[in-house]
């Protein structure tokens, strides 16, 4: 900037400087937190924050990986969900509740949970609750089952045809 001794200083050419100074290492830093696996807005913008850059390099490194698709919102939270409807199944208002705490917005829960396949989490709690609990004397294994699906957030209506159809013809003789 060409400065010595005495020389009136503008400030917003110290800021242009310092913006154009941050800019490739955000850049860098960026491409670097995004490929190691999905993330929100939200989260990269906590990371860069972090990393103490300025508001103004934070709001075009956000605006740079939105329009590259390095960040959508929408594809981390259908990736969230299907995620943990077959690995470790969880009913919607814990879906919810972990997706707000990873930034995303209410719109965008709401529709993406209105595409989730009930039917196919039904069979998945269903052979999850007998695997994990159906080898159990049946009070024991209900007890347990009720739960685990209720610390999973899964609401009771759900719970109660879940604990029926798991238990069905447990420990009962058929003619």
């Amino acid at each position: 900037m060409d400065l010595h001794r005495g020389s009136i200083v503008d400030t917003g050419e110290i800021e242009e400087a310092a913006f154009r100074e941050q800019l490739p290492f955000a850049r860098s830093d960026t491409e670097k937190y995004l490929s190691f696996s999905e993330r929100t807005l939200h989260q990269l913008r906590s990371y860069l924050i972090g990393r103490k850059y300025l508001e103004r390099v934070v709001d075009d490194m956000l605006l740079w990986a939105e329009r590259c698709g390095l960040v959508d919102d929408k594809r981390f939270a259908s990736i969230y969900i299907r995620s943990h409807s077959r690995n470790s199944p969880m009913g919607n208002f814990r879906i919810r509740m972990e997706l707000k705490k990873r930034g995303i917005p209410d719109s965008i829960i709401d529709e993406v949970l209105s595409e989730r396949d009930e039917g196919d989490l039904y069979r998945i709690l269903v052979k999850t609750t007998k695997n994990k609990y159906g080898y159990l004397e049946k009070q024991t294994g209900l007890r347990r089952a009720r739960g685990y699906l209720q610390r999973r957030g899964f609401q009771y209506d759900l719970i109660s045809r879940v604990m029926d159809e798991a238990f069905r013809n447990e420990g009962e003789q058929t003619d």
